[in-house]
């Protein structure tokens, strides 16, 4: 046992050896080129991208004499189910209508209650959160109510259970009277 353990003391010696000449050295260590995992502006993987939002067409019927209207959805980006339809008449009404969603669904939002005004100079623009969850409405009803317009979504049955909820904004215009 002692042999063995000298033998492996000598062969640590002889591999230990260091006369200065055999030492490696990077060629490239001053060089300014950054290595890719300094690269800073390759976005994190554990924070997904907020998705910027989509709009349709969807299906109205109803009481309001609306014909058409837009949905705009996106994922995560929060907000309230609600069947009350936002009048948008002011910047500030849609601001506060805005302000219950994540910055992220601005951009979208806004194009569609643009959209929808456009197409309509001479009526007045309203939205309603219509649904927060997995299976997008199939149509909505729209009618008009004592308390303003209802907007009711047909949402198709489901037992799905979803880990990213999308949310659903309809926003459509109303003739002024």
């Amino acid at each position: 046992m002692a042999a063995l353990a000298l033998a492996l003391s000598f062969g640590l010696v002889a591999c230990t050896g260091d006369d200065g000449g055999d030492t490696a050295t990077d060629p490239d260590a001053s060089s300014s080129t950054p290595s890719p995992t300094e690269d800073a502006s390759t976005p994190s993987p554990s924070e997904p991208a907020p998705d910027p939002g989509t709009a349709e067409t969807i299906e109205v019927i109803g009481s309001a004499g609306v014909t058409q209207a837009t949905m705009v959805h996106a994922t995560e980006v929060g907000g309230s189910a609600s069947t009350l339809a936002f009048v948008l008449d002011t910047d500030q009404a849609v601001n506060d209508f805005a302000g219950q969603f994540d910055p992220s669904f601005e951009g979208p939002l806004g194009a569609a209650i643009g959209a929808e005004a456009g197409l309509a100079p001479d009526a007045t623009p309203y939205a309603a959160t219509v649904a927060v969850g997995c299976e997008a409405p199939r149509s909505v009803a729209i009618d008009a109510g004592e308390a303003g317009f209802e907007v009711v979504p047909k949402l198709p049955r489901s037992s799905i259970q979803c880990l990213a909820p999308m949310t659903y904004v309809v926003v459509f215009t109303v003739p002024d009277a």
